[in-house]
């Protein structure tokens, strides 16, 4: 229990830090006019039908390449500077011992995840509440998009695959897509986190986050490379329903996740018991 405890500290240590973070409020403006710009558009659509939109928009930020390149690199950013090691850690990492120390870190990644997720997810609500009404079902306006020519006729940046509509209900869609996008979040911030501890940089887990992304960017269309790249996961769009793809089912998927993370975990504790620290200059 003192073990967790002293993980627990360290964790909100972390998230303590965030009102004085530049990065944590260049990141929210980022998120801020991404989400606006990307929502806008079907806002702007329903304004032209005269019907307002449900607000089941957050599941679609991530069904374009290039859309969800932009919306995960502020989540690389705001993981760029893992260990998070900076001046005072050291005086903590010497009260509370490695392992809690580690296990404090690995937390605050999940969290942060969670926190970046949900915040994204409030705003596309958020930003539009005055022209969105409320409704368990799709909707009108992105049932119209998702079965009709409409976005190509109105040059509609966000892509609104039928198959989600047609294979998941709007909560089912919510609760998915914000979970495996905590998950893929999750992923990327453990990755940076044992490569710079790792390597002593802040170089190399940023490449190798940013080349997981790039990835997902460039196997699309083949269903079959899906399964080797985590951050596809995300997208329902890439998931195999009824068995007849071969794009990687959700206990593929499920099943994935929790073996990369658990395996990023071990390697984190394992190298940072005996990781030397150095206070590097901050981002």
């Amino acid at each position: 229990m003192k073990l967790f405890n002293t993980a627990k500290f360290v964790c909100f240590q972390n998230l303590r830090k965030w009102s004085s973070n530049y990065r944590v409020w260049i990141i929210a403006i980022l998120l801020i006019i991404l989400a606006h710009n990307f929502t806008k558009e079907i806002v702007d659509f329903a304004k032209d039908i005269d019907i307002n939109v449900t607000p089941w928009m957050f599941p679609f930020l991530f069904t374009q390449k290039f859309i969800k390149l932009l919306f995960l690199f502020p989540l690389i950013l705001l993981f760029s500077d893992a260990p998070f090691i900076d001046d005072n850690q050291p005086y903590i990492i010497a009260r509370s011992g490695r392992i809690p120390w580690s296990i404090g870190q690995i937390g605050y990644i999940f969290i942060a995840s969670a926190v970046y997720f949900v915040f994204l997810l409030i705003l596309t609500i958020g930003i539009n509440l005055f022209n969105i009404q409320f409704s368990l079902e799709w909707g009108k306006v992105l049932g119209t998009l998702a079965n009709t020519n409409a976005p190509d006729l109105v040059g509609l940046k966000t892509f609104i695959p039928a198959d989600i509509l047609h294979y998941f209900s709007p909560i089912q869609a919510l609760w998915f897509s914000l979970l495996l996008s905590w998950l893929t979040g999750v992923l990327l911030g453990l990755i940076i986190y044992v490569i710079n501890s790792f390597s002593n940089t802040r170089v190399f887990g940023i490449l190798t986050a940013s080349f997981l992304l790039v990835l997902d960017a460039t196997v699309t269309n083949k269903d079959y490379l899906y399964r080797f790249s985590p951050v596809s996961w995300s997208n329902l769009a890439r998931i195999d329903i009824n068995g007849t793809t071969q794009m990687p089912s959700i206990t593929y998927i499920y099943t994935g996740f929790a073996l990369l993370i658990v395996t990023m975990i071990v390697s984190a504790i394992v190298i940072n018991r005996k990781q030397t620290i150095n206070v590097l200059p901050p981002i």
